[in-house]
């Protein structure tokens, strides 16, 4: 039986070759390297590309102005915030309005030794990118909490005491808390430099969130209930990226007649952010 049939014939002392085709097969050359990058692809795909998170301090940017007492100019760099409650009077009398607790239905008692209803509250400012609540979306939220804030007097049994109001001075020292916002640094991700603040108060007696607007509703003509909610809810929070502050602007036009420094002009400074309580038609 012949198993191998190539036979090779010597013939002389001359040298030979014989060309034997042999196949090479590289599929598997790599693969390492391969199944390296597909992983790193799948979680691509699945995670994103990393981003650049870093979060920035933004103060309130300082505001310069001649000080005539003085004769020279002066920087102011707090930031003012006034809210005040409605007392359930007349929706068309100004003084239906007033900036302390009390008229939240908080007792001297309650706010003076800081109880867990009082202390448990806060007030919430929430920066939305636009004034739609259709499509808005809120990128930051701010927290006031009661323990803040300017005193006032009032009386305790008989005894005069002073119990905090919900006016605040906020500033690098003293009352820091709601005074920074704190945004991303660079703007590669989201490129977002004006927003729209609005203003609730959660009180933790009630166990609900009370809606604030920037203007009372005793001077709005008319209807007390039909008004320009893009309007009347806001004000307009300018970032700048450069200096790293920000500005708190007026937005709505009523507020022009009532002295509220006017459409479009600086609040929080001269003239405090001003917020009412908004009362709904029951």
């Amino acid at each position: 039986m012949d198993v191998n049939k190539i036979q090779i014939r010597q013939e002389g002392f001359v040298d030979r070759e014989i060309t034997i085709p042999v196949q090479l097969t590289w599929d598997y050359l790599g693969l390492d390297q391969s199944i390296e990058e597909y992983e790193a692809n799948i979680i691509e795909q699945v995670v994103g590309i990393g981003g650049d998170f870093e979060v920035d301090r933004f103060p309130n940017a300082p505001y310069t102005f001649f000080n005539t007492a003085t004769n020279r100019y002066d920087e102011i760099t707090d930031l003012q915030y006034e809210f005040n409650f409605y007392s359930g009077g007349s929706l068309s009398a100004s003084t239906s309005w007033g900036c302390n607790y009390q008229m939240e239905g908080f007792t001297t008692d309650e706010i003076y030794y800081y109880t867990n209803n009082f202390s448990n509250s806060f007030f919430k400012l929430d920066f939305y990118d636009n004034v739609d609540e259709k499509r808005q979306k809120n990128y930051i939220t701010i927290i006031i909490p009661t323990q803040q804030g300017l005193t006032m007097d009032a009386l305790m049994q008989r005894t005069p005491v002073k119990i905090k109001k919900p006016y605040f001075v906020l500033d690098y020292v003293g009352d820091k808390e709601g005074f920074f916002v704190y945004w991303l640094k660079k703007r590669n991700f989201l490129d977002i430099d004006t927003f729209f603040m609005a203003a609730k108060f959660y009180d933790a007696k009630k166990g609900y969130f009370v809606k604030m607007m920037n203007i009372p509703q005793s001077s709005l003509l008319g209807d007390k209930y039909t008004f320009d909610n893009t309007k009347c809810f806001y004000y307009r929070v300018k970032l700048d990226y450069e200096k790293h502050n920000y500005q708190v602007f007026n937005m709505n036009p009523y507020q022009n007649a009532y002295s509220q420094n006017g459409l479009n002009q600086r609040a929080g400074v001269t003239v405090p952010i001003k917020w009412y309580e908004y009362v709904n038609p029951k």
